[in-house]
């Protein structure tokens, strides 16, 4: 079964229909909550629309496109009434080239695209997306494709495998020569704690590197609830040990928190009673440092390197010249030395979450999203590791 109509079925039960109403504002948001409580933003109100969408004119122009390239009408969607998307892994240049013959002109600064598209003079406009990077798009999703979509150009625009150059601000300069491709990382198998995006591969389809993306205000690492760390289930173990308010179990291992039940059955809220006050975060000091490596690059056979950089929405600090693929980045990691005394060392943390079990999550966030310097951001405490065991 598609995992995504396995998702929808899985949570069917909590919707008045048996099934989410995609014309019912409350239930589109239940699904966009549902999503978020497994790592996945969308905004699902800015979902592609279908082919009926678009304008007449648009139409028309779309069923030229289907009769020429022989595509169907899954190929096409509406980014709005006059902006076309084709979905195709298609050559973009290719596509761009026969739709010049039909008086499309190239517009580089069409929106929706990091590569552009083409327009015509009564204002339709095409963009071109990878079909196999559709579906449900993460809040990273689409700064992963569009990532790719810059090597893949260049490679086609080289016609064969080319150099990729990465530079960044914190004085990483990494060459990767021979890369032939591109690759969404779950097309290889990657397993639940592989962290790489996108794989770099050679003209033989072996990995040259995988890549771990990241946006350049991103501030999460991974969703954690089910790593394990120093042997032990830290989410089991905090919900076996905290005080739960109005139980037997009132009086917990900790005394700068417990949980405060919600009318809700069985959620809960993380609450501080020593200042009588709702907490954010609970932050769990003390992780074994050979965690830390595990969340940044994963765990893989292959070399994994982080980049931080927003591609997305048009990015365009990129050269491309006799072969070589120059990619100027905001940050690079290579290793865990690193990141560690960075904003962007991981830090582990326990926060409020109605979506998941209990209400809580625990999740590793990058240090400057919960600290300012040594002083902790918002409504937060601290608890030990040690105390977990």
């Amino acid at each position: 079964m598609d995992p995504l109509l396995k998702f929808l079925n899985n949570i069917a039960y909590k919707f008045d229909k048996g099934y989410p109403d995609m014309n019912n504002e409350q239930d589109i948001l239940m699904v966009e909550n549902e999503l978020k409580s497994i790592g996945i933003e969308v905004n699902l109100k800015e979902a592609k629309k279908p082919f009926e969408f678009l304008s007449p004119q648009a139409q028309k122009v779309a069923e030229e496109i289907i009769n020429i390239f022989s595509y169907s009408k899954d190929n096409i969607k509406a980014d709005s009434k006059n902006r076309i998307i084709i979905l195709t892994d298609d050559s973009r240049n290719t596509i761009f080239s026969k739709l010049e013959d039909l008086g499309f002109e190239r517009d580089p600064n069409i929106k929706g695209s990091s590569q552009g598209g083409v327009k015509n003079n009564e204002g339709i406009e095409i963009i071109v997306k990878p079909l196999s990077g559709q579906g449900v798009q993460s809040a990273g999703k689409q700064n992963e494709v569009d990532f790719n979509n810059i090597i893949n150009s260049a490679i086609e625009e080289n016609n064969g495998p080319i150099t990729v150059n990465f530079i960044s601000s914190n004085g990483k300069n990494l060459t990767y020569k021979n890369v032939a491709k591109a690759q969404d990382a779950s097309v290889s198998g990657a397993t639940d704690f592989d962290k790489s995006d996108t794989d770099l591969l050679n003209s033989e389809g072996k990995i040259i590197v995988g890549i771990s993306l990241k946006k350049k205000n991103a501030i999460r690492w991974e969703s954690s609830k089910t790593r394990p760390i120093g042997g032990v289930n830290i989410f089991k173990s905090f919900i076996e040990k905290v005080g739960k308010l109005g139980s037997e179990d009132e009086v917990g291992k900790f005394d700068n928190v417990v949980l405060q039940p919600l009318e809700k059955q069985n959620k809960y809220k993380l609450y501080d009673p020593v200042n009588d006050k709702v907490l954010s975060k609970v932050i769990v000091k003390g992780i074994p440092e050979e965690v830390l490596d595990k969340v940044v690059f994963g765990e893989s056979e292959n070399d994994v390197i982080v980049i931080k950089e927003t591609f997305e929405g048009g990015f365009k600090n990129y050269t491309f010249e006799n072969g070589v693929l120059t990619i100027k980045c905001s940050l690079i990691y290579t290793d865990i030395k690193d990141v560690e005394g960075t904003e962007d060392e991981p830090v582990f943390a326990l926060s409020n979450h109605i979506g998941q079990a209990y209400g809580v999550e625990f999740r590793s966030f990058s240090k400057g999203a919960l600290y300012s310097g040594d002083n902790l951001k918002g409504s937060s405490v601290e608890i030990e590791f040690n105390d977990l065991k």
